[in-house]
């Protein structure tokens, strides 16, 4: 159940690497486990973006080829990949049908 806080943090570092840390009790960190960080861990996955987008309980970010990926709850599917499963690590996001 999310209760309308973030605790966890990512960012962006140089040669694109995306890097979390703080609670990852869903896996909103995006490396593959549940165990908190209390320093950037790096994201699985070996992607590279431009852009991330931390909220409640998971995160999106776009790579620098322009695909989305998203990884944490996804209860509602709100990661966009068809399912309600939680991810661990970054799964690609469904194209838009129109």
């Amino acid at each position: 159940m999310s209760t309308g806080e973030n605790f966890h943090t990512c960012g962006v570092v140089m040669g694109n690497r995306a890097y979390c840390w703080g609670t990852n009790s869903t896996g909103e960190l995006g490396d593959g486990t549940t165990h908190t960080r209390l320093t950037p861990f790096p994201v699985a996955g070996g992607l590279q973006f431009r852009e991330l987008s931390a909220d409640t309980n998971h995160t999106c970010g776009v790579t620098t080829g322009d695909m989305a990926y998203c990884w944490g709850l996804n209860d509602f599917g709100q990661l966009g990949d068809g399912t309600r499963d939680i991810r661990l690590a970054p799964v690609g996001v469904a194209a838009p049908t129109p």
